[in-house]
């Protein structure tokens, strides 16, 4: 039996093309008809219903769309969506009209091919209610925090960013809603670009379960994986700085067929589950081994566990799966400025699929000694260049905030888009002092500039440079100066000409 589409695109030149690239994936495909206005499809719609209709959105202005949301309520075949760009609203409208796939213009053929399988395989589309619209009006408000500069007020929350390997976010949306595991508490999800955010208000611990349960039945996780990025606020932050963290923690992850998990931010907890397979204290670890270049270590480490993995129940899948998260990791922790084009993606894709195919522990110890290798090669390729401006940035950061007594390096760290730990061995290797000693520098040469040109009190003055404790104040000032604040403001106006 013939498949029969409708292709709705107000370009009538791709008509043609459209219908040959359709018609040639199956012979059981057959382009009905072309429309190129909203009125054309109406008409079209008023005949036997197609199997498919490919619909351009950007083809309907606001008043047009109300039509076509009514007429499709009566569709019972399968929605494909062309869209243009990926705004919010054109993202609301393919959920509102519960498409069953979406493609970017202009359309590659292979992309449609995929596509068009992928919706035949599936259910066809479900209707929007009143309570998915009232879910759509929230969407649009987190939206608009999420990129809005302006600060808001610090809250308790905790933020799932998603993001599939097929970069389709639609069907992983209509998942999310669905989602039992979600059910149990008060969240908003929204869409941004190729990702979907869900947010989840009034933060418990019961929360930490969700994102590996949300992995754990993604029934597309083997030919299209997701990435987690999970940031858990304790009450000091914004949805902004949530989403930015969680943005920055996918920049640098490198999907290798397994579903992961991001801790966006550093929890207390040092068991929690950051990569798969490791802890935080390990990848503390994994970062130690790479920052001083200690191969030797790294080695001892990896044998520490390789072996006993292998000799106890967890077998042969969980070695290849901790071994994964270990070269990944290591790959995550490099410097965005690392060279990181298309030769390195090869050799990073070749050694994971080597340890998938890994049978015994010696080889996977090999790949690993490999992989190890590779990232200090890469470290070593950094521009010194460019960790200077991360660090003349930071620097002018500080000098504008120096006077908040709660600035801290993980603020800093996300002014510049980087690892707060990384930045750290940055103050170090730049500045000649951790993050703190530098801090407190500029906070006292500021203070010695006060002292000698004003008559305020040492208490005020402590308060204006970023001391909330006087006292404190007056201790660091003389460790750094010798002088007493008074002391060293009466030596000062002796020898003043």
């Amino acid at each position: 039996m013939a498949v029969q589409f409708i292709v709705a695109d107000q370009d009538q030149n791709n008509h043609i093309g459209l219908k040959w690239a359709i018609e040639a994936m199956d012979t059981h495909y057959q382009v009905q008809s072309f429309v190129a206005t909203s009125g054309e499809l109406q008409d079209a719609l008023r005949h036997p219903f197609p199997h498919i209709l490919i619909l351009e959105i950007d083809l309907f202005d606001d008043e047009q769309f109300s039509d076509l949301s009514r007429t499709l309520q009566h569709f019972s075949g399968k929605l494909i969506v062309f869209v243009n760009d990926e705004t919010f609203k054109t993202m609301q409208r393919t959920v509102e009209l519960q498409a069953n796939g979406v493609i970017r213009k202009p359309v590659d053929t292979e992309d449609l091919k995929e596509c068009i399988e992928y919706v035949m395989q599936n259910e066809g589309r479900k209707h929007t209610s009143y309570q998915d619209a009232i879910h759509m009006s929230e969407s649009e408000q987190l939206s608009k925090q999420l990129l809005s500069l302006e600060t808001q007020h610090e809250q308790e929350f905790s933020m799932l960013m998603f993001r599939p390997r097929n970069r389709d976010p639609i069907a992983l949306f209509q998942y999310l809603q669905e989602l039992e595991s979600l059910h149990n508490f008060e969240y908003t999800l929204t869409m941004m670009d190729d990702c979907v955010v869900v947010v989840i208000h009034h933060h418990s611990t019961k929360t930490y379960n969700v994102p590996s349960e949300c992995l754990n039945q993604w029934q597309h996780k083997e030919e299209n994986p997701l990435v987690v990025a999970y940031f858990v606020s304790t009450g000091k932050s914004t949805y902004r700085q949530a989403y930015l963290a969680c943005r920055q923690a996918f920049s640098n992850t490198y999907f290798s067929g397994l579903g992961k998990v991001l801790i966006a931010n550093r929890v207390s907890n040092s068991n929690a589950i950051d990569f798969p397979y490791l802890t935080h204290l390990e990848k503390k670890r994994l970062l130690d081994f790479l920052q001083y270049t200690d191969d030797g270590g790294f080695l001892e480490w990896v044998k520490g566990w390789l072996y006993e993995c292998e000799s106890s129940y967890r077998g042969l899948v969980y070695t290849r799966n901790r071994s994964t998260s270990v070269i990944e990791s290591l790959y995550h922790e490099l410097d965005h400025s690392i060279d990181k084009e298309e030769e390195t993606m090869q050799r990073l894709s070749t050694l994971l699929r080597r340890v998938h195919y890994a049978d015994h522990a010696e080889e996977v110890l090999d790949i690993l000694q490999t992989g190890f290798s590779l990232m200090l090669e890469l470290q070593e390729s950094e521009k010194s260049t460019v960790s200077v401006e991360i660090v003349k940035t930071a620097m002018n950061y500080m000098k504008s905030q120096y006077d908040n007594p709660y600035l801290t390096l993980r603020d800093v760290a996300l002014v510049v888009d980087r690892n707060p730990s990384y930045l750290g061995q940055l103050f170090v290797q730049h500045e000649g002092g951790t993050f703190r000693q530098v801090l407190r520098d500029m906070r006292l040469i500021a203070a010695m500039k006060k002292l000698s040109m004003t008559r305020q009190s040492v208490k005020h003055l402590a308060f204006d440079v970023g001391y909330r404790d006087p006292n404190y104040f007056s201790r660091q000032f003389k460790d750094k100066t010798g002088l007493s604040p008074r002391a060293y403001r009466d030596e000062y106006k002796e020898v003043r000409p």
